[in-house]
């Protein structure tokens, strides 16, 4: 084998390790963000719903003010925010509605 070839080959398995990984955290952090905004049904506290959502490891969140309360946008920079949860709040600090996508 020539060296050429040797290197070759150390480059492609290297982008082949790399595009693995990359897809391996890219489903976890879709998946992540998925289950736990599957917990955010209707009237619970936004103090549990902080305290689930800082329990991510791949995953943050983003919360601001609405004329009905707050909301907050729960993504994954791994998967550049594509998969988000939207957590919206009332007044009283209580999930209205969480929605995927």
């Amino acid at each position: 084998m020539t060296t050429k070839n040797k290197y070759y080959l150390f480059f492609m398995s290297a982008f082949i390790i790399a595009f693995a990984t990359g897809t391996i955290f890219w489903n976890i952090a879709r998946q992540e963000v998925y289950y736990l905004c599957g917990n955010f049904i209707s009237g619970v506290e936004q103090a549990s719903v902080v305290r689930q959502l800082d329990t991510a490891n791949l995953s943050s969140y983003e919360q601001s003010a609405t004329k009905s309360g707050s909301k907050i946008v729960f993504s994954s920079k791994y998967n550049f925010d594509t998969y988000q949860c939207i957590i919206e709040f009332d007044k009283g600090n209580r999930v209205v509605s969480a929605t995927y996508g």
